[in-house]
């Protein structure tokens, strides 16, 4: 008696495949559950009609500032709080940068954090540098003082120019770069020097009260695409003796600093007027090429 076995191996390939569809059927039914109209209306959060507005402008807002260069702002800390101009924020934004405002500290391992992600510096406007960071007695003169504005700037000032960054300052920034390498101030101009020009103007910003002569060749001329500027003025001291690396290239009238920088060696520039509030209030061409100058040197 042969015992023969019956073939079934096309049974079970046939049973294989039933377990297949059937499996993938569910699948495909689990799918179109979690994705149907009436789970995702259970899910969403009750959004009101003005914040879905907000979110849909957040959602579908261009990504043209994807390779823009960050420039860091610096701030001033005060009664527990952060502070900077926002006609710097304005003026980066419109020449094409990030802004990014720096918190102050003293922590020299966060700010060597910081500056990496920073592809430039802006030093802004503010109250009296104190003198004993330049070797000097306090004048009479001598106007508020922020201390620990002055040591996080300075140590700030310190990271940024260690990696070569771009350096730029306002009025007060101006100065602040000077003591950092190493020059000195006059505290107060008033009592100091001899001047006809009121350097603390009391005309609103976007007014001119003096002009500013730039020496023809330099990197101010060359930003400004002119030798003669009329500024804003709200400072009460200036630059006494320039620090070894930087070269005065601007003066108003009177002989008192207005521009220096320190090209070609090194990517520093400082102004003693407010070009950003000409630029952000009044969308002065002139002043906006400091703002796109810096974008640009950030860039190389």
């Amino acid at each position: 008696m042969n015992n023969v076995l019956p073939d079934y191996s096309h049974a079970k390939g046939e049973t294989h495949r039933g377990l297949f569809l059937r499996y993938l059927l569910i699948l495909i039914g689990l799918l179109i559950c979690t994705t149907s109209p009436a789970r995702k209306k259970h899910t969403d959060p009750p959004f009101s009609p003005a914040l879905q507005q907000l979110y849909a402008k957040t959602d579908h807002a261009p990504y043209h500032l994807r390779h823009a260069p960050v420039i860091g702002i610096s701030t001033t800390y005060s009664h527990g709080s952060l502070s900077a101009g926002y006609d710097c924020v304005k003026a980066i934004h419109q020449a094409g940068g990030i802004p990014i405002l720096i918190p102050s500290t003293n922590d020299p391992t966060l700010l060597d954090a910081i500056i990496r992600k920073m592809d430039g510096v802006l030093f802004t406007g503010g109250v009296d540098v104190d003198p004993s960071f330049y070797g000097h007695d306090r004048h009479p003169q001598l106007g508020s003082v922020n201390n620990e504005r002055d040591t996080f700037e300075l140590m700030l000032f310190r990271k940024a120019f260690e990696r070569g960054i771009p350096i730029f300052g306002i009025c007060r920034g101006m100065q602040l770069i000077n003591v950092a390498m190493g020059g000195t101030l006059v505290q107060d101009i008033p009592s100091e020097l001899t001047s006809d020009i009121r350097h603390l103007q009391e005309e609103r910003g976007t007014q001119g009260t003096h002009s500013v002569n730039i020496e023809k060749g330099s990197t101010g001329a060359r930003m400004f695409g002119q030798t003669t500027l009329s500024v804003n003025s709200f400072h009460h001291q200036c630059i006494q003796r320039p620090a070894p690396q930087l070269k005065v290239t601007g003066r108003s009238p009177d002989g008192v600093p207005e521009v220096v920088e320190g090209y070609p060696k090194h990517k520093i520039f400082g102004v003693q007027f407010h070009p950003e509030i000409f630029a952000a209030r009044d969308n002065d061409a002139t002043m906006k090429r400091f703002f796109s100058f810096l974008i640009e040197e950030c860039k190389q």
